[in-house]
């Protein structure tokens, strides 16, 4: 996904990717591609990476407000349940804690409320998001510095999490 989004935005630089974050499978991934482009020397300097989470299920979020990485990493929180149901995990894992680290990321925690508002927003706009992927909508938001490029990987459609 990395060389995808390289190569999309033309020579541009991105500077933080915000992505959906459970098993942080899709944030280590992400990060070792950045890592790749930059030690091939096609990019200056590899972005910095957000974690979006539920706040029910946030333990990237708690792992990063503790100072010492041997403490993050046995970081544990009681998950709860969530209408981002496709995120939840009780503990982070090395691989997103080590693509964090490198990239000087951080996490963001979503509320369910705000996961709601945001997704009532942009299905009103046309866009149907499963509340996991509406959740980095709002990280996002969260993480955006003044002309800044972010992008946001939205990864579910709404239909997913639709009953009936």
């Amino acid at each position: 996904m990395a060389y995808e989004l390289a190569r999309d935005v033309a020579g541009r630089r991105i500077d933080t990717v915000v992505a959906p974050t459970s098993r942080a499978d899709l944030l280590a991934g992400i990060g070792r591609g950045f890592r790749e482009l930059a030690a091939a020397g096609l990019i200056a300097r590899e972005p910095r990476l957000v974690a979006a989470e539920a706040a029910a299920a946030a333990p990237f979020t708690a792992a990063l407000r503790r100072p010492d990485r041997a403490v993050q990493e046995r970081t544990r929180v009681a998950a709860k349940p969530t209408v981002a149901f496709s995120l939840g995990e009780e503990r982070p894992c090395r691989q997103g804690l080590d693509a964090l680290w490198r990239s000087g990321g951080t996490a963001v925690a979503v509320d369910d409320e705000a996961i709601l508002a945001e997704q009532r927003r942009l299905a009103a706009e046309g866009l149907l998001l499963e509340p996991s992927a509406v959740g980095v909508a709002v990280a996002r938001a969260e993480a955006r510095t003044s002309g800044a490029l972010v992008v946001a990987i939205d990864t579910a459609t709404g239909l997913k999490g639709l009953v009936g």
